[in-house]
Formats: structure tokens, C-alpha cells, sequence
């Protein structure tokens, strides 16, 4: 009786010890199952039920031991999830057309890894990459990437990625040139830095720099083919074609199905003005990638300067058909009708590009010019003093507005704003010639200025290396108020030899008769106005 009582409080003593432990591993299937799944793992959904079961496993319970092992196996299976979810964002181009909600799961995920474990670098990397996507988080953004720089501070090869995603996000060009720098010093091998840096040179218009930055990255690895692109870019800015071309086509040797790649050099061909290779080049782009809508816009634009305007408009209306609203498109295609002087149809597609972004001044200032082109200057005169007050800076608008000004005689404004946009612009050829013009032509005694006028016109000659005929028009115009006709008819003549089409051939010709007969030269445009046009008349 005894034996038999003592057994029994064992038995109990056992039961009641065990039952702590049993409880504290409740979850410990569920973790034994994620361990085994973990370890065969191949997809998303494999890798959300390991997720799931780590989960449950916590909650249901483990002990110190296996609650450590679990949530390092849950942050690992997050983060690894993550990385396949954004692979849709960041691998394939265009993005996936969902990436907004992508973008939700993989940072729900990784926020969840994070807590788990805040050492994980690579989280914060991705996460800081996610939340500088549109609608993004940019303090987030900051908060993460500065994390993983710290973490990686002992890791070169990792900080150095850290520090270019960095260099990404941070806001001034400035500290975008520190962080790049930083990486480079912290691994001198990393490709995206140079690539980078190159880029920043280039956005602060220091082509040498960038050059020198590529070249580096160049002679490290000859196989890269986007480095050999960049190069071409920006040497093309500086233009010094040949390199430019010897770049692209080294990279084109690399990937020879690379439509970028043709596109670019077809662009870099335009710049050169060898149309008929551009051209070439473009199709090949085309036909490689039948959907590169940059290729298919430069290769209207390339049409439209050899005035092959069909083909102009087939190319615009193609992507136009894609995408009726694209503004890019509509503004070649505004271009292109005005070129057949259809100003109607350009004033249209003006108008339905500025519905999208009214204060664009360059949009702006093109509506302004098919207006007084198609005979309203004074409709136009009000837009550009629209934007002269919106944007008192602007020497694009007081130019636009003073030659405008012109047109309809109102000589004094247009000096005004000539006056004005020249101390932004001091060297610019095209006003210093139209100043001169007035001042030396103007009928107003009071207007005009023959010393200043010569002054203006020689600094435009100079400026076009005394090739533009109607800049040497102005020329003589300012010698001849200034009463010297002998010089006022040595660059006349020269200007009629340089010519033009038949009217401006014939307006040289009365000028140099002018100035034979030793009478200076008047001019005071009169235009009509024209009716405006109804919305409901306007062509789509």
C-alpha cells in the first residue's frame, strides 16, 4: 500500500513538472515542419507557408531555445520572400504593371524580418529601395538605409552597395557625389559606383569628369557594355563624336540585340547630322524592340528635320494609338503640323499637352509660337506676358515676347525685354541680333542707336563665325544708320551671297539697293490680327 502510494505521488510529481515544458513547446510541430520545408523551399508559396508555420509555432509556444531558432527562421523565410516578390519590380523593365501592391507585401514582410531581426543589412537595403519607389516613404527611406550602412560598416564589399542605394536616395547632388565616393573608397571594384558617379558628373553638366569616371570603370572590365553607353553619352555632349561612336559600338559588339544600344547611336548620328546612318540605326532599334517608344519618337523627330513628314506622322501616330495622352508625342506631333502649317491641329495638341501641366513654360512658350506664326501675335504677346510674371527670370519668355513685339511694331516694349533677357544671356547671337536690328531699323528717331546697334550686330557675327546671312543683314543695317554705306554694302553683299529661299533672297537684295542709293534702312511690321479659333473648330 505503501509502495503503491509513493508511486503514485511520483507519477503525479512527473505529471506536474512535465506539463510547463510540454506547454512552453506546444508549437514544436509546426516549427519541425517549417524546418523541413524550409529546407526544399522553391517557391513564393512555399516560402509564406514556412512563414506561416514559424508564426504559428510562436504563438502556440516554444521554449527560449526554439523561440530564437524560430524567429531566425521566419526573418531568413521573410526576407528571402521579399527578395522573389520584388524581383517584379527591380529585374524585369518595364516594372510589373502591380508593383504598387508588390511593393505592399514585400514591405509588410520586411518590416516583420526587421523586428524579428534588426540585423538584418539586406532588409534595410531593400526596404530603403521600396520606399523610394513613387508614393514612397523618404524619411523611411533614409531611417533604413542608414541602418544597413551602419551594420555593413565592418563589411566592404556590402557597405559599398549600401552606400550607392544611399547615394540614390539622398536628396542634394552634393552628398549623392559623398556617398559614392564613400563606396568607391570602400570597394574600388564596384561597377554601379562608377556608373553612378559618372551620372552625377553628368547631371552637373561635367562631362570630363564623368568621362574620366567611365573610362576607369571601362578598364576594369571592357564587357560593359553600359558603361561603353554611358561613355557614348557623354562624350556625344561634348561632342566628340567618333569616340562616342567607337563606344556605342563596342557595346553593341557585346550585346548585338541591345535596341537601346542602336537607338543611341542613331541619336548620336543626328547629332552629327548624318541622318540617312541615324535612320538606319533607328530602324534596327525598332525592328530589335518594336515597342521602344524612344525610338520610334527620335526617329520621327529625324524625319521631320528632312521634312519626310508622312513618315513623321506614322511613327507619332503609332505611339499616339498606344497611348493617346503620351505628351512627348503630342508635342512632335504639334510640330509636325505646324511644319505643314496646319497651326490649327498644332494649337490642338498644344492645348490638350498643357490640360496635363499648365505651368510647363517650355509648352508654354511653343503654344505662344504657333500663335503669332498663324497670325494672332497678339494673342500671343498675352500668354508670354503671362509668363513673364510667373517666371520674371525667364529670358526664354521676354525673348519670345520682344520678338513677338516686333511683329506688330511696338518697338520700345520689345527693346525693354531684349534689354533685360540679354544680362541673362549675354552672348546669345539671336538677341543681340534682333536688339540690333530694332536700334539700328526702328522708324522712331528716338529708338534707335547706330554706335550700339554695330556693337551688337559684330558680337552676333562673331558669334555665328559671320556665316548667318541675316545676322550680317543687321550688320550692314547698323552701319548704314550710323551713315558708313561703303561697310554697310561690303556686308550686304556679303549676306546676299549667302542668300536664302527666294523671299529672303529678294528682302536682301532691296536692303543692299538701299544702301547703294546711301539711304539706311527701315522696317516696321504691321500684322493683322487674326479671329481666334473656337474650341468646338479646333482639330483632334
Amino acid at each position: 500500500m505503501t509502495k503503491f502510494r509513493v508511486t503514485s505521488i511520483l507519477v503525479l510529481l512527473l505529471a506536474f513538472l512535465a506539463a510547463p515544458v510540454l506547454a512552453e513547446n506546444e508549437g514544436q510541430n509546426d516549427l519541425d515542419e517549417a524546418t523541413q520545408l524550409k529546407a526544399t523551399a522553391k517557391s513564393l508559396a512555399d516560402l509564406e507557408k514556412v512563414a506561416q508555420l514559424c508564426e504559428g509555432a510562436i504563438k502556440k509556444g516554444l521554449d527560449e531555445g526554439n523561440t530564437i531558432f524560430a524567429e531566425q527562421l521566419l526573418s531568413a523565410s521573410l526576407m528571402e520572400y521579399s527578395v522573389k516578390v520584388t524581383e517584379a519590380i527591380f529585374e524585369r523593365k518595364p516594372p510589373h504593371p502591380q508593383w504598387p501592391l508588390l511593393r505592399r507585401v514585400a514591405t509588410k514582410s520586411l518590416e516583420r524580418a526587421v523586428e524579428l531581426n534588426d540585423s538584418l543589412g539586406a532588409a534595410h537595403v531593400l526596404l530603403a529601395k521600396l520606399y523610394t519607389l513613387p508614393q514612397g516613404d523618404a524619411k523611411k527611406a533614409q531611417s533604413n538605409i542608414g541602418k544597413a550602412v551602419e551594420l555593413f560598416k565592418d563589411d566592404k564589399e556590402k557597405l559599398a552597395q549600401a552606400l550607392v542605394v544611399k547615394a540614390t536616395i539622398d536628396p542634394k547632388l552634393a552628398d549623392k557625389l559623398k556617398s559614392v565616393e564613400r563606396a568607391l573608397e570602400a570597394d574600388p571594384g564596384n561597377a554601379e559606383a562608377w556608373q553612378l558617379q559618372a551620372a552625377i558628373f553628368m547631371a552637373q553638366q561635367d562631362f570630363d569628369k564623368a568621362i574620366e569616371s567611365l573610362n576607369k570603370l571601362v578598364e576594369k572590365d571592357d564587357n560593359n557594355a553600359t558603361a561603353h553607353k554611358a561613355l557614348a553619352e557623354a562624350l556625344a555632349a561634348l561632342e566628340k563624336f567618333d569616340d562616342a561612336i567607337h563606344h556605342v559600338t563596342r557595346a553593341l559588339e557585346i550585346n548585338e540585340d541591345d535596341s537601346a544600344g542602336y537607338a543611341l547611336r542613331g541619336r548620336i548620328y543626328a547629332m552629327e547630322e548624318k541622318y540617312e546612318e541615324s535612320i538606319a540605326d533607328l530602324d534596327t532599334a525598332v525592328k530589335k524592340n518594336p515597342q521602344n517608344a524612344g525610338a520610334i519618337l527620335f526617329r520621327a523627330r529625324v524625319h521631320l528635320v528632312q521634312e519626310n513628314l508622312d513618315r513623321a506622322k506614322k511613327d507619332v501616330n503609332f505611339i499616339l494609338q498606344i497611348n493617346p495622352t503620351f505628351s512627348e508625342g503630342l508635342v512632335l506631333r504639334s510640330m509636325i503640323s505646324a511644319q505643314e502649317k496646319n497651326y490649327t491641329a498644332a494649337i490642338a495638341d498644344m492645348e490638350k499637352v498643357l490640360k496635363q501641366d499648365p505651368s510647363n513654360l517650355q509648352w508654354n512658350l511653343q503654344l505662344g509660337g504657333y500663335l503669332a506664326t498663324s497670325g494672332r501675335p497678339r494673342k500671343a504677346v498675352e500668354l508670354f506676358t503671362k509668363l513673364v510674371e510667373k517666371n520674371p527670370k525667364s529670358w526664354q519668355a521676354r525673348r519670345a515676347r520682344a520678338d513677338t513685339l516686333l511683329t506688330i511694331s511696338d518697338h520700345k516694349s520689345a527693346v525693354a525685354d531684349y534689354e533685360i533677357a540679354l544680362k541673362e544671356k549675354p552672348d546669345h547671337s539671336g538677341m543681340l541680333n534682333n536688339l540690333a536690328w530694332v536700334l539700328a531699323t526702328a522708324p522712331d528717331d528716338k529708338l534707335r542707336n547706330g554706335k550700339r546697334a554695330v556693337e551688337l550686330a559684330t558680337a552676333a557675327c562673331e558669334g555665328t563665325k559671320y556665316e548667318a546671312a541675316h545676322i550680317l543683314s543687321t550688320l550692314a543695317a547698323a552701319y548704314g544708320e550710323i551713315g558708313d554705306f561703303e561697310t554697310a554694302k561690303k556686308w550686304s553683299r556679303k549676306a546676299v551671297e549667302l542668300g536664302g529661299d527666294d523671299e529672303v533672297s529678294e528682302q536682301l537684295k532691296k536692303e543692299l539697293e538701299s544702301y547703294e542709293n546711301k539711304k539706311p534702312w527701315r522696317e516696321a511690321q504691321k500684322t493683322e490680327e487674326k479671329p481666334n479659333i473656337k474650341p468646338s473648330t479646333l482639330e483632334t
